[in-house]
């Protein structure tokens, strides 16, 4: 199987072996408070972050609340059925718009003082303002009293945001993975379940483990006879996204029961490949299901990592019929994560040993380690020797 070459070059020389080379990011970075708060400011806040599903926000009206890197942000869908952001806070004294999920809205009430908020974000009303019964609304300039918009994308069933104005279009960021998955329709992707992990561990860790296999034969020994170590290899298809593939994907049959694929152009041939987003979002195509992850950093040494699973179709995604496929594909990738869930956060137990300074990796094996760590020290504008032995 042939391996393809990551973006860029290692800023660390490897070993004299030509085997080995020192991680970019010392073991300091995965628990130290002031790191986080770099990467916050620096990778969250200047980043497209996952935060909510298209099927939760289908309809004109739809209105939902979430939390971006500490920003309370208003999701919704405007009269035409256009997605739109907004920061949730009322112009007026700062208080949050929206705190529940809503349909069939018309305008966005703020519930201090009442002031209304189309659904394009600007101020429709603001109730005796001006007085008892005079509901003038302010002179301010239109871009002080309204809402705030933030810019905000969709691709398959998953709504991005980015809190940086200056930041690149989505489709700009996704377009190499488009352009790798464009002979698979995906029209019919339906969501159908998902799980969670609670991490002691730091988020970079887990992004660590997804993007290399050299731990698959020794971790995931039941996944290796049917996703076997030997056909996987490592892709890099742009700085936001590196990955694993492997040669071969059979999927398990119940009682002669396969689960529907994805329709492929004529002629191609269907991939079992995982990538991560830069900096916290995963998704992986296999020829019967797919797969979205991401993370949600509740701290410097605890991350929470939701999974969601994905079948082709409503049948697949839910008829009895298929329960058996769903359920053995399911456990798998539970079986999968509860072993990896043990091992990371082993590792986060070890980076307290004042022995460790720093990883050693494989040159060809964790190759693409070394890219997502150059990616994070690009970001936060620190050289390698940051948080080195002699800053703990």
């Amino acid at each position: 199987m042939t391996e393809l070459t990551s973006v860029g070059q290692s800023t660390v020389e490897p070993e004299p072996d030509g085997l080995t080379e020192k991680a970019l990011l010392s073991a300091r970075t995965y628990s130290d408070p002031e790191f986080l708060e770099l990467e916050k400011r620096y990778i969250f806040g200047r980043t497209w972050q996952f935060v909510e599903f298209c099927h939760n926000l289908a309809n004109p009206g739809d209105v939902r609340p979430v939390e971006v890197n500490g920003q309370p942000i208003i999701l919704l869908r405007d009269s035409n059925g256009e997605l739109k952001a907004f920061h949730n806070v009322c112009s007026h004294r700062g208080s949050q718009l929206v705190c529940e999920p809503a349909q069939n809205r018309k305008t966005l009430v703020c519930p201090y003082h009442a002031w209304i908020y189309d659904l394009d974000g600007k101020l429709f009303r603001a109730r005796h303002f001006a007085g008892v019964d005079q509901s003038q609304i302010p002179t301010t300039p239109e871009e002080e009293i309204s809402l705030k918009p933030v810019k905000v994308a969709a691709w398959l069933d998953f709504i991005f945001v980015n809190l940086d104005d200056q930041a690149v279009p989505f489709a700009q960021v996704i377009e190499p993975l488009e352009q790798r998955w464009a002979d698979y329709d995906f029209r019919d992707i339906t969501y159908s379940t998902s799980l969670r992990y609670d991490f002691q561990a730091n988020w970079k860790l887990i992004v660590e483990n997804f993007l290399e296999s050299y731990h698959v034969p020794f971790i995931h020994q039941t996944l290796n006879t049917y996703s076997p170590f030997v056909e996987r290899y490592q892709i890099s298809i742009s700085d936001e996204m590196r990955g694993i593939g492997q040669g071969t994907y059979q999927p398990q049959y119940n009682d002669g029961i396969e689960l529907p694929r994805w329709p492929i152009r004529s002629g191609a041939t269907a991939k079992a490949e995982y990538f991560n987003i830069f900096p916290s979002f995963f998704v992986g195509v296999m020829p019967d299901h797919f797969f979205a992850w991401s993370l949600e950093i509740q701290s410097p040494t605890r991350t929470v990592e939701h999974l969601h699973f994905y079948f082709c179709g409503e049948e697949a995604a839910h008829d009895p019929r298929y329960e058996g496929c769903r359920k053995t594909t399911l456990n798998n990738w539970k079986q999968v994560n509860d072993e990896d869930w043990d091992i990371i956060q082993r590792m986060q137990s070890g980076m307290r040993s004042s022995s460790f300074e720093r990883a050693l990796m494989s040159h060809k094996m964790e190759r693409n380690i070394n890219g997502f760590q150059q990616r994070v020290l690009g970001a936060v504008g620190h050289d390698h020797t940051y948080g080195s032995e002699g800053d703990r």
